[in-house]
């Protein structure tokens, strides 16, 4: 099979746009995590770009990816198989995941482009951290049913995300950790 023909090939653009999928959505929920890093806070805005333009691409990259799962001829997919979690022919609860994945990332970008103001500082942050479910989804989405999972750069790309993730993840927790609401005494003394 010549270059050219592999290259363009349905197979190869699924592949392709599955992990640049993973790749676009792992660069996002970085940049929103050190964004969040009052060390960096010079860098915040900078980071938000990169986190906002690296969310919508890894969004546009799934769309293909699933997009392209349907028309495929050599292993395709209904449309109902592909946007109806646990319905896939193939692998149902690995393909499930991948699904819902998508529509937790879909559900995380459009409320927090379109609709932040309407659902409030506290709602948006708590929708926000969907991110993290949806990312361990779509992670295990690729690691059980990628065609590349054995390759040596898949492999090396999975292993450093997951490891740079969890690290980012308990470091952000370490400095802001989820705050309490604190009753004073004069409130307590009401409740009782």
């Amino acid at each position: 099979m010549d270059l050219m023909k592999w290259l363009f090939s349905t197979w190869t653009m699924i592949r392709l746009s599955g992990l640049s999928g993973h790749f676009f959505m792992t660069i996002s929920v970085l940049a929103g995590l050190l964004g969040s890093y009052p060390a960096l806070k010079k860098q915040k805005a900078r980071l938000h770009h990169v986190h906002l333009y690296s969310g919508w691409a890894g969004l546009l990259a799934i769309v293909l990816h699933a997009t392209l799962i349907i028309v495929d001829s050599y292993a395709p997919l209904t449309i109902f198989e592909v946007l109806i979690p646990g319905q896939a022919s193939y692998e149902p609860l690995w393909n499930a995941l991948g699904t819902i994945s998508l529509y937790l990332f879909g559900f995380v970008l459009v409320t927090s482009d379109f609709l932040k103001e309407t659902l409030g500082k506290t709602l948006w942050k708590l929708t926000h951290w969907l991110v993290l479910p949806a990312w361990l989804l779509m992670t295990a989405h690729g690691l059980f049913i990628g065609t590349d999972t054995g390759t040596l750069f898949t492999t090396i790309w999975y292993a450093v995300s997951t490891l740079t993730m969890f690290t980012l993840v308990l470091y952000r927790m370490r400095i802001r950790p989820v705050q309490r609401t604190r009753t004073s005494a004069k409130e307590r003394s009401v409740v009782r």
